[in-house]
């Protein structure tokens, strides 16, 4: 049985605005900052290493009216995963210009999450569309790269693929099926879809994914807790070893790791239509040394 550990909350970053609605987080690795996207409205909020938080893109900026997945690739571009609308933007970080605006094709949609390759390539999550889409990380060109439902994945009603991450050994992505709390494997040379078994899951209501070396954290929306696990080189297995929890969780859907902390992104998307606890924030939480 894993452990189960009160999470030890280092700090927190307070969002402005209240309908934010935060769903994921990325960590620009050139900087340390985090970028994080409102689901509510597409606003796009930056939090630096000085503990502040401001927002980076308003929503409704080029068209964005929703955003889920927010990642920062090698080359400095911020990705943002458009939602229900099926889109998949792409801007520069520097100049905060748009490089790209996607469109799936797909409905019904839900762009969700985003992972990269060795190569620079994007791999991305539709929770709704059978399909791992792929964008080519030059000319930035979208193709529906693998049919999940004929790669052997049950595809039943609700929300399936969902956060994603490129395997320790960066031959595989791996991601996660909210729905079912089951894990998959897809091979980049071939395309093969496999189950990855997860000693410990199945996890139901996993979300956002985030991976420190072969250390797979697991972000649990509604059962608010962090799954942490350990995972092998090619993805083919893997472990769930600790549980974190904390009174401070409010409807987790993304870790991010930054340094020595595990960033958490508190969305609130159960209170979208109640009455969401003010103000919105991504918590900071000290990671042991050793787990």
């Amino acid at each position: 049985m894993p452990a189960e550990i009160l999470a030890q909350v280092a700090g927190s970053y307070e969002l402005p605005g209240e309908a934010v609605f935060p769903e994921s987080i990325g960590v620009d690795g050139a900087t340390g900052d985090a970028y994080v996207g409102s689901l509510a409205d597409g606003s796009l909020y930056r939090l630096t290493g000085a503990g502040k938080a401001q927002v980076w893109g308003a929503g409704g900026r080029d068209g964005r009216g929703s955003v889920a997945g927010v990642k920062v690739d090698a080359q400095g571009r911020l990705w943002a995963a458009g939602g229900y609308d099926g889109t998949l933007w792409v801007y520069d970080l520097a100049s905060r210009g748009l490089m790209a605006r996607l469109d799936t094709g797909l409905q019904p949609s839900l762009v969700n999450d985003i992972a990269f390759g060795p190569d620079g390539e994007a791999y991305v999550t539709d929770s709704l569309a059978p399909a791992l889409l792929r964008v080519d990380g030059e000319q930035l060109a979208l193709d529906r790269w693998v049919d999940l439902a004929a790669g052997g994945v049950p595809w039943p009603a609700g929300l399936n693929f969902n956060g994603v991450v490129l395997a320790p050994g960066g031959s595989h992505v791996v991601a996660c099926q909210t729905n079912l709390g089951r894990f998959w494997r897809v091979a980049l040379d071939t395309g093969k879809v496999s189950e990855v078994t997860l000693d410990g899951g199945p996890l139901v209501h996993c979300d956002g994914l985030a991976l420190s070396g072969s250390t797979l954290y697991v972000a649990v929306n509604a059962r608010n807790l962090i799954a942490v696990a350990s995972l092998a080189e090619d993805g083919a297995t893997g472990r769930v070893h600790t549980i974190l929890r904390s009174d401070a969780f409010a409807f987790p859907t993304a870790v991010a790791v930054s340094g020595g902390r595990l960033l958490v992104v508190n969305s609130q998307l159960d209170q979208m239509d109640g009455h969401p606890r003010l103000p919105f924030t991504v918590l900071a939480l000290a990671i042991p040394e050793t787990w």
